[in-house]
């Protein structure tokens, strides 16, 4: 065994300390992922991941939803853990655990792979940058599968690391279990596969001809670069896939399905450039903001990266790979289905021990200035840097904890306090359907339909009850908002917007566009009166959140003002203007007022306001 396939322990702190910073370390990781776990509705991908693990569902309906109701066939694996979940209760909290314990475990996993690449010092450093990076907190708290396929990505890695390293066969017995896994939780495991066949292939052929150069003896003695898998890990290795293979076999008619599928190969060809997108939008997201921010981690990174080249290559070698080869897949088998950042979040821990190990290289070099003191300066410097870290990335956090995104639970409050006996719920899609009950237990025993103005008129003529249109479908909730005004005029609407400002690094990270959409409710009834949709709107007051309750002031505001009440529209722009101290509209609506009373000096002071908070 090459020295250089084990990094050596250059930690000085005894192993109690390694334990207890390392247990502080995995107490933050999780406290952070903690934080807001459920104080936001579900999304759209995660809507299908309630529907497909509901705890109504029987083991077999878990398994076969999945992989024969949704465009691109998805392995069963997280869906089944989340259903064990879900049988002890059905709320966002409990739907949501399963990606925040996989998140943790990563954390754990993290230390225990940067220890074994290049020493415990890189380990303890690697994890806590986890622990804290807001992209990993990020889908801990989401409720889909990218933490487990972070997590069951490292174990494998590590294990076929420690089985080429070592050539013991026990390593490669793990390695199968881990990949097993890893490809029944998501298709891109296969983007990992790819990336270890590639590591273990380069491996054995430096060896091969290392050997042909009479040089084995030497690779032996500590040049890690020449140095290759020994012949029984490299056969063991070959093994290896070939029990993958086997036991994924039940999954491969899915898979080929999926791949010929609108969403699977066959997209349009890219070029260099696009994958090079890839790159920066994957870059991006593992950073603590926009611009300069990028550089905090991304300098350590290339750092530790140079720094592994002397004398390091096996790590060298493997990190390579691991960055490489997935990036160039998606380059030469271009597929139907965007890219998104969450897809390679496996990345992200071995980019974060890279970032440890350029941090203790970086501390390093500048204890060497204090030679007298040199170990303790290089402790000093390797907290400063990480303190800084950990003080850029606190901006970052806050607007992740803060973000503003489609907010269905207001939405089923709102429709479940005003919902007739004989209405129905009118929707472009079947989220609706499928998330409102979750919080309103009431709208279980709702109509649902599915489609546009036509469904809604159908429904009216044969019902006689009132529709609610609800929907995340800006542009037909817009077109459909200009028929009904044509053809029914007064009725009730309310815009559940989401924050632009708030959601802009979400929709930088490019997330999910569907996260981030307006949630249109709109209400129409034959004969229905102006004061009872009044009435609807000053019900709606109690339920809606402030920024939303400031839109309804305007809306009655707006009302009373066309009908002359001038002090009661003054008063309901006034309280919008309280409940949302930026919005535009509130001042628009004040300055007319004010013309219309004759109060010069008022309406342009509102005016003013109004064109300054509508200013870009």
């Amino acid at each position: 065994m090459s020295k250089n396939d084990n990094a050596s322990d250059t930690s000085p702190a005894p192993r109690w300390v390694i334990t207890g910073v390392l247990t502080g370390v995995l107490l933050v990781a999780t406290g952070l992922r903690l934080w807001t776990l459920d104080s936001r509705g579900l999304w759209q991908d995660e809507i299908f991941t309630a529907a497909i693990a509901s705890a109504e569902n029987s083991l077999s309906e878990v398994v076969s939803i999945p992989l024969y109701n949704t465009a691109l066939p998805a392995p069963p694996l997280y869906f089944l853990i989340t259903h064990c979940f879900l049988l002890l209760g059905d709320s966002d909290f409990l739907l949501r655990f399963p990606a925040l314990a996989f998140g943790v475990l990563g954390v754990a996993m993290a230390y225990t792979f940067g220890a074994r690449l290049f020493g415990k010092t890189e380990g303890v450093v690697g994890a806590m940058l986890l622990a804290i990076a807001p992209f990993h907190i990020r889908y801990s708290q989401d409720a889909r599968f990218y933490t487990l396929l972070a997590l069951l990505s490292l174990l494998s890695g590590y294990f076929l690391y420690r089985g080429i390293s070592s050539g013991e066969r026990k390593w490669f017995a793990g390695f199968v279990v881990w990949t097993v896994l890893n490809v029944y939780s998501h298709l891109f495991a296969f983007l990992v596969l790819a990336t270890e066949a590639i590591f273990v292939v380069g491996l054995r052929a430096a060896g091969s001809l290392a050997a042909l150069r009479g040089q084995a003896r030497s690779r032996d003695e500590g040049d890690a670069g020449a140095a290759s898998p020994h012949r029984r890990g490299a056969l063991a290795f070959a093994v290896s896939l070939i029990v993958i293979a086997l036991a994924y076999a039940p999954m491969t008619p899915h898979l080929l399905r999926g791949l010929g599928g609108a969403k699977g190969l066959g997209g349009a060809g890219r070029g260099v450039a696009d994958s090079l997108s890839f790159v920066l939008q994957a870059l991006d997201s593992w950073g603590l903001g926009a611009g300069w921010r990028i550089l905090i981690l991304l300098v350590p990174s290339v750092v530790g990266l140079l720094a592994a080249a002397r004398g390091q290559r096996r790590q060298l070698w493997f990190a390579c790979c691991w960055f490489m080869v997935p990036f160039g897949v998606l380059l030469v088998v271009p597929a139907g289905h965007g890219f998104r950042p969450r897809y390679v979040l496996f990345m992200l821990p071995l980019f974060l021990i890279l970032a440890a190990k350029g941090l203790t290289v970086i501390s390093a070099a500048v204890g060497q200035r204090v030679p007298e003191a040199s170990q303790r300066s290089r402790l000093v410097g390797l907290v400063v840097g990480v303190g800084v870290i950990a003080l850029v990335s606190v901006p970052a956090l806050q607007a992740y904890y803060e973000e503003d995104r489609a907010d269905w639970r207001s939405v089923a409050r709102l429709i479940a306090s005003q919902l007739g006996p004989e209405d129905v719920i009118v929707s472009p899609g079947p989220f609706p359907q499928v998330v409102m009950p979750r919080y309103e237990k009431r709208l279980g025993e709702a109509v649902f339909l599915i489609g546009g103005s036509e469904v809604y008129l159908a429904a009216e003529d044969a019902q006689g009850g009132g529709v609610w249109f609800v929907g995340p479908a800006r542009e037909k909730m817009r077109a459909l908002d200009e028929e009904l005004t044509e053809a029914q005029g007064f009725f009730f609407k309310v815009v559940f917007e989401v924050n632009d400002e708030s959601a802009a690094r979400g929709r930088a990270l490019k997330i999910a566009p569907v996260m981030y959409d307006d949630l249109w409710v709109l209400y129409v009834r034959k004969g229905l009166e102006p004061s009872e949709v009044v009435g609807l709107y000053q019900d709606a007051l109690e339920m809606v959140p402030p920024r939303v309750a400031s839109s309804i002031h305007v809306t009655l505001g707006d009302f009373h003002r066309a009908d002359g009440d001038l002090e009661l529209a003054k008063a309901e722009y006034q309280d919008a203007a309280v409940l949302d101290p930026r919005a535009p509209d509130p001042h628009r609506g004040l300055a007319l007022v004010y013309e219309a009373q004759g109060i010069r000096d008022q309406y342009e002071m509102e005016w003013r306001i109004y064109e300054e908070l509508s200013a870009p």
